[in-house]
């Protein structure tokens, strides 16, 4: 089985990073999907990721991340693709990016 570029980085990172059992991201109880987790590391590095989470928590640096990403700027750049926060069956909000989700994104996606 092929490793994902997450694992890779955690290697390199001290083993912060983990995989969930759905196949999500696990930054330190961050969870990104695969496509979230790709597109956030566009724009910051895995390791400025793992601090921002030490930092902020997991539920501030998802808001952090939804934040960037509503931009005008980030949004054009991304071809109107942002990050949302859902929540579904288990209690740790999982962020993905917005062609991910059923609905269109609105603010009641968003942590806040």
């Amino acid at each position: 089985m092929a490793s994902r570029i997450w694992e890779v980085h955690s290697k390199l990172l001290g083993g912060a990073i983990g995989t969930t059992l759905d196949g999500h991201a696990d930054i330190e109880g961050l969870v990104l999907s695969e496509k979230a987790y790709l597109l956030a590391v566009r724009d910051f590095r895995p390791r400025q990721i793992i601090e921002m989470v030490r930092r902020e928590g997991p539920e501030g640096a998802a808001r952090r991340l939804v934040e960037h990403y509503e931009t005008p700027a980030a949004l054009n750049t991304m071809g109107g693709r942002c990050l949302v926060v859902c929540r579904g069956l288990d209690p740790v909000p999982v962020v993905k990016r917005s062609d991910e989700v059923a609905a269109k994104p609105t603010a009641a996606f968003a942590v806040r």
